[in-house]
């Protein structure tokens, strides 16, 4: 007898149009992935506009399941409490965290935080496009206002997460097909901006105007936009935020995202006794 599989699906392989060499990879690997899906019991999605949108996943048919990814707030290092605002004349803090990569859409983080009269951005991470990155912030002059912090520890991403007023998250395609960061921001109470891609589950775990901010993705001003509506209301950066925890706590806690794991897995087992 088989062992029944359970595949979990965290991304499809994109054929991006950023990237050649992905598109090149995908043809020599697809006949791989439809055998994987084709024999496996049951499929993991992390979000429905994820796995409404992935064409691979629409042939697995009634296979598929969506359990959300979960955080365990007592792992993250530092307190996960909210901090007290900052001022109302302070520049919104703004903090992005990731790969410096063509998908997330930093350049236009960047561009957009040119556009604003009061602000700075934090970005932590390294990648292929860091020295570009530091060029665009240097001809924009933005030298003061725009802080590379590269890799960082545990505890100092935790004292950033802290610091920050609002967490952007302005990928630009589904490659980021969910946003495990966006749930450190929110198990913070943190407020959170992101670029709402079509079929990503960026959209899905940030409610807009709930608990963070959508705009449309590769789009500068409406970045600007969003984060100058929170520089102007700092009340509404600690509603969204609350609100933000209040979803984490109901949906994304590590609890809730094993049990919804665990569910489907005894059902696949109960199902193949019974073959």
């Amino acid at each position: 007898r088989s062992i029944p599989w359970v595949v979990h699906w965290h991304a499809d392989v994109l054929a991006s149009s950023h990237h050649l060499g992905l598109r090149l990879f995908y043809l020599l690997y697809r006949p791989f992935e439809r055998a994987l899906l084709r024999q496996s019991r049951a499929i993991i999605a992390t979000s429905p506009p994820y796995l409404a949108s992935s064409k691979p996943l629409q042939q697995a048919g009634d296979k598929c399941h969506v359990v959300p990814l979960g955080l365990d707030p007592a792992s993250l290092a530092g307190d996960d409490h909210p901090r007290a605002g900052r001022a109302t004349d302070a520049p919104l803090r703004v903090l992005a965290v990731g790969r410096l990569t063509y998908y997330k859409g930093l350049e236009y983080l960047i561009r957009a935080m040119a556009l604003m009269e009061h602000g700075e951005l934090h970005l932590v991470g390294s990648g292929d496009l860091e020295a570009k990155l530091h060029k665009l912030a240097r001809d924009l002059r933005l030298d003061q206002r725009v802080t590379f912090h590269g890799h960082l520890s545990d505890q100092q991403l935790a004292a950033q997460l802290n610091a920050c007023d609002c967490l952007c998250l302005p990928s630009i395609e589904r490659t980021e097909a969910f946003g495990v960061v966006l749930l450190e921001a929110m198990s913070r109470a943190k407020a959170t901006v992101i670029s709402d891609v079509p079929g990503a589950g960026m959209g899905w775990v940030v409610d807009d105007g709930v608990t963070g901010l959508h705009v449309p993705p590769e789009n500068v001003r409406a970045l600007a936009a969003a984060m100058a509506n929170l520089q102007r209301d700092r009340d509404k950066i600690r509603r969204l935020g609350e609100r933000g925890r209040q979803k984490f706590d109901r949906l994304f806690h590590i609890d809730k995202s094993a049990e919804g794991v665990s569910r489907l897995y005894r059902r696949v087992l109960a199902s193949s006794t019974d073959l």
